[in-house]
């Protein structure tokens, strides 16, 4: 069984729902309320390290607090991405799909 690229993006995209979902269930949103998180797993540190990285999870105080604004940024800019991505194939199939026929 092989595993497919919407499966990966899927399981990454639940784990990071998975270690959100951790800071908001303590309430650790801003600073003042910042908490010392230990991931669970290493699959939960790579999400924890990756959103660490984006700026959505930022240290203050010893602790850590999801940054939602930054996490709501990180989200529009995948899908910008993503439709981005998609308009392109589109248009590349349609040049294809015209050469390919105006050679006949």
């Amino acid at each position: 069984m092989t595993t497919t690229p919407a499966q990966i993006a899927t399981g990454k995209r639940d784990m990071e729902d998975v270690v959100v979902g951790r800071f908001r269930s303590m309430g650790a949103t801003n600073p003042a309320t910042a908490v010392d998180i230990v991931p669970a797993d290493p699959v939960e540190a790579d999400r924890f390290d990756r959103l660490r990285a984006q700026g959505v999870i930022r240290g203050s105080g010893g602790g850590f607090f999801l940054d939602e604004s930054a996490l709501a940024e990180l989200r529009t800019q995948r899908k910008g991405a993503l439709y981005g991505g998609l308009g392109g194939v589109a248009v590349i199939g349609g040049l294809l799909t015209w050469l390919l026929r105006r050679g006949r």
